[in-house]
């Protein structure tokens, strides 16, 4: 009587020890949403990741940040929203290299986000303005193919009188940051604007039918100079344009 009583209560607490052991784990795999989703706009498929401008299909994904909600949950302007954007994908790109993965966990990118958003809140950005008051911009899209050319531009007297600052509509962070060092441009101290600063969102935050971003509010107090092979519409603000041929 005793042996079966014993090997009752057994039983009984083998099965409730496998229950609570199976219901933690059930709940260390649920992941409760914080509500970060509401700040991204729908992922664009592959072959519709291209620049207009640049005549080119990106190859890295940018995920684009829904500026109306984020303006409207932590009333951040367009400025802090376009280098929250330009970090956010910086960020996940070097934790998908690390990591191996082709794609993240909603808490992951969870957690990312709310990294950068502290980043941002503390003025804390990727890419910092230069001190220098006059900037070089240059738009290197159509010269890709010839790198030889675009290294003779940026040692151009009138490019280096201003800081020289690469633009791209077509590559991102990374990418960039590639190129300048095949070509070794390290030397010329320049600075990174990427096709992660790209957005659908005009400077009042509303919508507009293509991808651009406004120059000034990154480079403010600036004196401008664009030089590009014709003027790029993705690119708004106040600045002088130089056509390079």
């Amino acid at each position: 009587m005793k042996a079966a009583l014993l090997l009752t209560l057994f039983i009984l607490f083998g099965c409730s020890s496998n229950s609570t052991v199976s219901s933690n784990q059930v709940l260390d795999n649920v992941y409760i949403s914080s509500g970060v989703e509401q700040f991204f706009l729908t992922d664009m498929p592959y072959w519709a990741n291209f620049s207009i401008a640049g005549s080119c299909l990106r190859k890295t994904p940018i995920r684009y940040m829904n500026f109306e909600n984020i303006n409207k949950s932590y009333d951040l302007k367009y400025d802090q929203i376009l280098h929250l954007q330009h970090m956010l994908n910086k960020k996940l790109f070097a934790y998908k290299s690390s990591t191996g993965q082709n794609s993240l966990s909603p808490k992951d990118i969870s957690y990312i986000f709310h990294n950068v958003y502290q980043q941002v809140l503390g003025e804390s950005y990727e890419f910092i303005s230069p001190k220098f008051k006059n900037v070089s911009v240059v738009w290197i899209d159509p010269f890709l193919n010839d790198t030889k050319k675009l290294k003779r531009i940026l040692n151009r007297s009138d490019v280096l009188s201003g800081h020289p600052v690469l633009l791209s509509h077509c590559l991102s962070a990374y990418e960039l940051e590639e190129l300048s060092q095949s070509l070794k441009l390290e030397s010329l101290g320049v600075k990174y604007l990427p096709a992660e600063f790209s957005t659908i969102y005009g400077q009042q935050i509303k919508k507009n039918p293509f991808f651009s971003f406004n120059i000034s509010s990154l480079l403010k107090d600036k004196n401008i100079t664009v030089f590009g092979h014709e003027e790029s519409k993705e690119l708004t603000g106040n600045y002088k344009f130089i056509k390079i041929k």
